[in-house]
């Protein structure tokens, strides 16, 4: 009976015990479909049943931030908006049904910082640089950068409109961050770094590969490449004529122009060389096509130059003006669409944008407010832009008007608001053109608490492959809510790794990148991802406490029997 009974409770608990392995997995077009796309595509249903990116690639991100140089901080507001008449009030931001998500102070209290430019980051944080906030410390002049973070935890901004500024929560000057940086006095929890510079009168800020930013003084010329993570300053350069606006290129190459001078400054950090490039004219807001040219506004020509850069890996980059073209009055941003490689600059003395095809030629001139100066692409390939004296953005869908586009919303940002931006303000240049950058995502629902997701795999079928210059990384995260997803970190997981993660639901990102941009750009392709789990129910149901219960029952009376 001993041995009976022992075996009874051996067997119960190899039953409930035991892994019911399961596998989870992605491998034709109707599988990708159900994940969402961001410049990424499947191929054509039933050929290639395989993840690879867009030929030309757009931002992922869903917002954009705008600097208010008015009121010395920036918002961040929601692209996706829908308004049915088309015009977000104020009066409709303080009820809380508006579009903006939040606005934050991008210096102590008291500062006059006057942020002007800002760029957003491969996380979809953004950089500001601060024209005003300049500091004395007792031997040189010192300029200042913030960042601020688009997925902040704990205490942060609503975006509710109080009657003069959107729910901006204060951030004390009791000397300490002003003199030497830092967040400590900030109270909402977005802003994540505050940096004290070599340039002052900081204008030029771009974000490079490595997610570090260049933030560019326009009064001493001062260059400093800023740590992402930690705002440690890495590099300083000096680069005149430079400091005003500013992109790195695909080939790593930071351009900033410097408005009294006609050329751009360049500074290459793998060779370190510096180049002062003609830009057709006296240069102010830069932007990059999908070939790599890079495009020049001429504030007081009223003009936009297009150059033509080659690259040498021995002797850096070169660029050649082939075309300058009529814009506008006081041209100032300039913006790229991936899909159709037009451009867009913002005219301040016309009130205008206009939207050129890529040869120079003008396809529209569009009214949109009071003094325009920033543009920027969103991730529906709409435009957005920032009217100086109106208070407030608007967003061009480039469809409408016959297809030559037209204004289809107007967000009212209040009085003294003065928002400027003739830089990047969605993530398209870093998405783009400085680390080409689309992605997969898909949650999945195992309607099990507590699941156990135990290994990854993929590329392991022959069509899978990472081409140099490419790259693939697959990131996982679990919780068993959907909120709770949000507050979990992603975890970067290679082919084979086992993943130690528990929750109902499963968070899958697949990140492609390359080099380069447009048709002749080199993909890596992604294929037959594959996530295995435990389909035990880690969380006893009744039957199986029964069943736990008898085991026991039946090792108890074994072991009497053995007492007997």
């Amino acid at each position: 009976m001993k041995k009976i009974g022992t075996l009874l409770f051996l067997l119960f608990f190899m039953f409930v015990g035991s892994a019911q392995a399961a596998t989870l997995s992605f491998t034709d077009d109707a599988d990708w479909d159900l994940g969402t796309y961001s410049s990424t595509n499947s191929g054509p249903p039933g050929t290639d049943d395989q993840l690879q990116l867009d030929p030309n690639i757009s931002t992922s991100f869903e917002h954009i931030w705008v600097a208010l140089s008015g009121r010395d901080s920036v918002v961040r507001i929601d692209t996706n908006h829908v308004e049915a008449d088309g015009v977000v009030t104020l009066a409709e931001s303080a009820a809380g049904t508006g579009a903006v998500l939040g606005e934050y102070l991008t210096g102590p209290s008291g500062r006059d910082t006057n942020p002007s430019r800002t760029t957003v980051d491969q996380n979809g944080d953004v950089w500001v640089g601060n024209r005003n906030d300049n500091y004395w410390d007792g031997t040189a002049w010192k300029g200042s950068a913030t960042k601020i973070s688009a997925n902040p935890t704990g205490t942060t901004s609503t975006g509710v409109w109080n009657g003069s500024r959107f729910d901006m929560l204060g951030w004390a000057d009791d000397g300490t961050n002003v003199a030497n940086g830092g967040t400590s006095n900030a109270t909402d929890t977005a802003i994540e770094q505050y940096v004290r510079t070599d340039g002052y009168g900081n204008r030029t800020v771009a974000i490079d590969a490595d997610n570090n930013v260049w933030v560019g003084g326009y009064s001493d010329k001062d260059h400093n490449l800023i740590d992402g993570s930690t705002g440690a300053i890495l590099e300083t350069e000096n680069l005149a004529p430079g400091g005003y606006g500013g992109v790195v290129d695909g080939n790593g190459v930071l351009w900033s122009s410097g408005w009294s001078g006609t050329s751009i400054a360049t500074w290459d950090p793998a060779l370190g060389i510096q180049k002062n490039i003609y830009a057709g004219g006296l240069s102010y807001g830069i932007g990059v096509d999908n070939d790599g040219n890079i495009w020049s506004s001429h504030y007081s020509q009223g003009t936009v130059s297009k150059i033509a850069v080659t690259y040498d890996p021995l002797t850096g980059v070169s660029g050649t003006v082939v075309g300058t073209y009529t814009t506008g009055s006081y041209s100032r941003g300039v913006a790229v669409t991936a899909v159709d490689n037009n451009v867009w600059v913002a005219n301040s003395g016309s009130d205008t944008v206009t939207r050129l095809a890529n040869n120079g030629s003008v396809l529209a001139n569009i009214y949109v407010g009071d003094y325009p100066t920033g543009v920027s692409v969103d991730s529906n390939g709409k435009i957005w832009v920032t009217n100086y004296y109106s208070n407030n953005v608007v967003r061009i869908d480039p469809t409408l008007n016959g297809g030559l586009g037209a204004v289809d919303l107007t967000i009212e940002l209040g009085s003294g608001a003065n928002p400027y931006n003739y830089s990047d303000m969605t993530g398209t240049v870093i998405s783009g053109t400085t680390n080409p950058t689309g992605s997969w995502l898909s949650t999945e629902d195992s309607g099990v608490a507590g699941m156990e997701w135990d290994s990854v795999f993929w590329n392991e079928e022959g069509e899978g492959s990472i081409p140099g210059g490419t790259g693939i990384e697959v990131f996982l995260r679990a919780a068993d809510s959907l909120a709770g997803l949000t507050s979990q970190a992603w975890i970067s997981y290679l082919s084979g790794d086992l993943l130690g993660l528990v929750g109902q639901f499963l968070d899958i990102r697949v990140v492609m990148t390359r080099t380069g941009s447009g048709d002749d750009a080199v993909s890596p392709i992604f294929s037959d991802l594959r996530i295995e789990y435990d389909l035990s129910n880690p969380v006893p149901e009744p039957g199986t406490m029964m069943l736990m219960g008898l085991g026991l029952l039946l090792m108890g009376a074994a072991q009497r029997r053995k007492q007997n």
